[in-house]
């Protein structure tokens, strides 16, 4: 029951902002898979990187691929997206990759992810 100068007005800025919560909500629920997938790799990049100089780059890259599919990375990052490289000191891991993503019903984006590990090799 409204009271008499009540108009009931104000019900349309709550539909559209209701609207725009859900939409955001589903826009993070929807990049942060992504984001937080990227974040694993990156952190086993530098982990890699630190591994001894009795790994030669190519046990390197097996290790880096199984924690692709680990990360289910397969569609976005092979053998040929990361490079490594090992000197005396410290081994570099760059590993670069697109990944769409549809942020919203409609509205797709990509991102491109450059992951570089740079460490001393122990």
């Amino acid at each position: 029951m409204r009271a008499g100068n009540e108009k009931g007005e104000g019900r349309m800025g709550t539909v559209v902002g209701l609207l725009f919560f859900v939409a955001v909500v589903l826009a993070i629920w929807n990049l942060a898979p992504p984001f937080w997938a990227d974040y694993n790799f990156k952190d086993k990049l530098n982990e890699f990187a630190r591994v001894g100089r009795h790994k030669s780059d190519d046990e390197i890259l097996r290790m880096i691929m199984r924690e692709v599919s680990d990360n289910h990375l397969e569609g976005y990052i092979t053998g040929n997206t990361c490079k490594i490289n090992t000197m005396e000191t410290r081994r570099v891991i760059r590993c670069e990759y697109d990944r769409t993503v549809d942020i919203l019903p409609g509205f797709k984006h990509t991102f491109h992810f450059k992951d570089e590990a740079d460490q001393p090799v122990l």
